[in-house]
């Protein structure tokens, strides 16, 4: 019995301490990335998360030999090498990143829907809908503009004679 308990104990140290690498190694990758993907993701920030929550999370669990951690390590300093050099393509080269990331679409304009750019962005009449009350509007009559941006937030701008929803 004491075998197993001191077994047990190595694997579950071993694992702790993976995790604890990988934790810190990730912490300082992300750190370098900067602060831009703290805020709302896009299909790339996504999937950077995604990548890299499988690239750690083996190091973390699996514990065959020291090789996992080292490979999972190295995937993650990879990732993070791509993700950046792609950041730096992207600021230099907008047409990379209106193809990569997305761009700004007019979902509505003067009141009235703009359903092809639905139809591009792959969203039906009742989602922007759905969109436009959660910004404290209750039909796109009452919209001058109104843009899907490429996190998927809606941005309004409201009518003159409108005044803004005001949030209670």
């Amino acid at each position: 019995m004491e075998f197993f308990q001191s077994v047990l104990f190595c694997e579950a140290l071993c694992v702790i301490l993976s995790t604890l690498v990988v934790f810190l190694f990730s912490f300082f990758i992300l750190r370098i990335l900067g602060k831009r993907r703290l805020s709302r993701l896009t299909y790339l920030d996504l999937l950077l998360v995604i990548i890299l929550g499988a690239a750690s999370g083996n190091a973390m669990i699996y514990r065959d030999d020291v090789s996992s951690l080292i490979y999972s390590i190295a995937a993650i300093t990879v990732i993070g090498i791509f993700v950046k050099v792609l950041d730096e393509i992207t600021q230099k080269y907008k047409w990379i990143n209106a193809w990569l990331i997305g761009d700004v679409r007019l979902v509505i304009y003067n009141g009235e829907i703009v359903k092809s750019a639905l139809k591009k962005e792959s969203i039906n009449e009742e989602e922007l809908l759905a969109l436009l009350r959660g910004k404290g509007f209750d039909s796109p009559k009452n919209v001058e503009r109104a843009y899907l941006e490429i996190d998927g937030e809606l941005s309004v701008i409201a009518k003159e004679e409108e005044t803004p929803p005001i949030k209670k």
